[in-house]
């Protein structure tokens, strides 16, 4: 049986918890809908004026990265503290989609 557990207004995760009475195994559950976020991604990596604009202003925008993924990543080992695991981790090619724009930035 599924219950949900509830969702946090500010990262917008919501929290499910399973619990089978057959194994007694209860297992937790998190999802993100962050479908507005990519596609805001996409629009700024096609503007070439958004990262004309960042660097110049010398605050460039290079990635949106949703709570859930920095929550994954986080469990994977990924110190997401650490700026430069952070750009790593948005190089890989699973996870250019985060990427606000189509340079390439470096450590």
């Amino acid at each position: 049986m599924r219950f949900f557990l509830g969702k946090d207004p500010f990262t917008g995760i919501s929290r499910w918890m399973d619990h089978n009475p057959d194994t007694d195994i209860t297992t937790e559950y998190a999802s993100q809908d962050f479908t507005h976020e990519i596609e805001a991604s996409r629009e700024m990596a096609n503007d070439p004026e958004h990262w004309k604009r960042g660097v110049k202003a010398e605050m460039a925008h290079y990635a949106h990265i949703p709570a859930i993924l920095l929550e994954k990543w986080a469990l994977m080992g990924v110190n997401i503290n650490d700026s430069a695991a952070l750009i790593e981790m948005v190089n890989k090619p699973e996870y250019s989609y985060l990427k606000t724009t189509t340079a390439k930035h470096r450590a």
